[in-house]
Order: structure tokens, then C-alpha cells, then sequence
């Protein structure tokens, strides 16, 4: 009898702290196309925190106030099929487009992103989120996903970098420059 109600004691204990954790935890819900996407913060390679508030009020990187986020690491396959053209997108637009790479990889350390980066001379800056809570925020489940949010925080595009010989991500943000919509404003993932 006793070890009955010692085994219904410690499953009632068990299930209350599943529900307490379950209560406690942060769901997050991925912001969708059209969505006003909340501030979030990130840091450099350099381990300075910044925020997309900050990232869209730099006038001297950001004239425009829009922002491209493609997720990335250095040591993604699919990725080294974007570092080029990604790199150049952040050089063309630099000053007008916040264009990062967004490495949101579990452990990443930013020397080797450094080491890469040299490696492969690529251009573009990229930022840091080792825990994946903007990945999270964007719903973004594979590399090379991309995010172009406008000046007033909505996002205009989100999708493959590119597909092809499709620039789907400079399509995207030369319509928002434009004040259009963009061609392709939502593709599948594919990393």
C-alpha cells in the first residue's frame, strides 16, 4: 500500500512540475509576412550588443531604415552557396540596407566566424545569436532564410535568399526602396 501511494504521490508531484514548466515557458509565435516584428537584440562578432531598433536608426549604415537578415553559419553546406552573392548584396548596399548575416547557431564562437569570414573574404557583417531566439522569432528553420523588414518594422519578405539565378532578396529590397510590394514576397525554406 505504501509503495502505491508513494508511486501516485511522486506522478502527481511530476505532472504539477510539468505543467508548472509548461506554464512558465515562453511560447513564441513566429511574426509572418505583413507582421510588425517587436525589437530584438543581437551582438557583434565583436560581442557588442545591438538591436534592430539601433540597426534601422544608424543613419551612417542605414539611410533607409531597412534591414535584411539571412540566417547563416560557417560551417552550413547550403550557406557557401550564398556567402558570395550575400556579401556582395551587403557591399552594394552599404550604407542605405542594413544587410547581415545572422549566425543563430547553438556554440558558434565569433573567432571562427572571423576565421571564415578571412578565410573566404567576405565582406558582409554579421551578427551573433547563439541561443536562436530571433530564428524563433521569425519562425526561420533553416539557413539562408531570409527577412526584409521596412523601415516601420513589418516584414516585406521572408524566404529563400535566392533561388537560381533569382535574386529574390535584392528583388525584395528594391521593391520596399521603392514602396512596392515585392515580386516574390514569400517563398519556401530551403536551406
Amino acid at each position: 500500500m505504501l509503495k502505491s501511494c508513494t508511486l501516485t504521490f511522486t506522478t502527481c508531484c511530476l505532472l504539477w512540475m510539468g505543467l508548472t514548466l509548461n506554464a512558465t515557458d515562453k511560447k513564441v509565435n513566429p511574426h509572418h509576412l505583413g507582421d510588425k516584428v517587436p525589437d530584438f537584440e543581437v551582438s557583434t562578432l565583436r560581442g557588442k550588443k545591438t538591436s534592430l531598433k539601433s540597426i534601422q536608426a544608424d543613419p551612417k549604415t542605414n539611410s533607409s531604415g531597412v534591414t535584411v537578415l539571412t540566417f547563416w553559419c560557417s560551417f552550413c553546406g547550403s550557406c557557401r552557396q550564398v556567402d558570395q552573392p550575400l556579401s556582395e548584396l551587403a557591399e552594394k548596399y552599404e550604407g542605405k540596407v542594413a544587410v547581415y548575416a545572422l549566425d543563430s547557431s547553438a556554440g558558434e564562437e565569433s573567432r571562427t566566424i572571423s576565421k571564415v569570414l578571412k578565410e573566404k573574404r567576405l565582406k558582409m557583417p554579421v551578427l551573433v545569436d547563439a541561443e536562436g531566439k530571433v530564428a524563433d522569432l521569425f519562425g526561420a528553420k533553416m539557413t539562408t532564410t531570409t527577412v526584409v523588414i521596412d523601415a516601420n518594422n513589418v516584414i516585406r519578405y521572408w524566404g529563400q535568399f535566392q533561388h537560381g539565378d533569382q535574386a529574390l532578396a535584392e528583388q525584395a529590397i528594391d521593391a520596399v526602396l521603392a514602396g512596392k510590394k515585392p515580386p516574390h514576397d514569400h517563398t519556401r525554406e530551403r536551406g
